[in-house]
């Protein structure tokens, strides 16, 4: 039987590892690729339903995140107006090559609110193609 204090430790460590895992967006394990490291769990990728496409142009680059999982990140504005961060995943996916302010870009990724508006999931789950994607203006597809 485990003490009061068992409990509280094995909840915060779960809600830690819970907060550490960004891109996910629910709960259900899922195998991914990482790079050529071989398949790890993940959290499971969102609905097809929850993906959208962006056409945007780059209005500012950010500071990636370089702990934990490690994400490019930037501000587009859409042909709308909308204004999104972009929080692409380096750990799971690739790295945009050369992204300077102006490029023009195609995004498929899912949109997330709160403190702020931004577009995550801009990265394959396990095969190419299966969940989001960013082209730029040569066609090339990082994901």
């Amino acid at each position: 039987m485990r003490s009061s204090l068992q409990k509280l430790w094995f909840g915060a460590a779960v809600a830690s590892v819970i907060g550490l895992v960004g891109c996910g967006a629910s709960t259900t394990p899922i195998t991914t690729k990482i790079a050529d490291s071989g398949p790890v769990e993940a959290l499971g990728v969102p609905p097809q339903s929850a993906f959208k496409t962006f056409e945007v142009v780059v209005v500012k680059i950010l500071p990636e995140d370089t702990q934990g999982l490690t994400h490019q990140n930037f501000v587009v504005k859409t042909v709308k107006g909308e204004v999104y961060e972009v929080n692409n995943s380096t750990t799971h996916g690739t790295e945009v090559e050369g992204l300077d302010v102006g490029d023009e870009l195609t995004i498929r990724g899912t949109v997330y609110t709160g403190k702020k508006q931004g577009i995550h999931w801009t990265h394959m789950a396990d095969k190419p193609g299966d969940a989001g994607w960013i082209k730029d203006e040569a066609g090339r597809v990082y994901e």
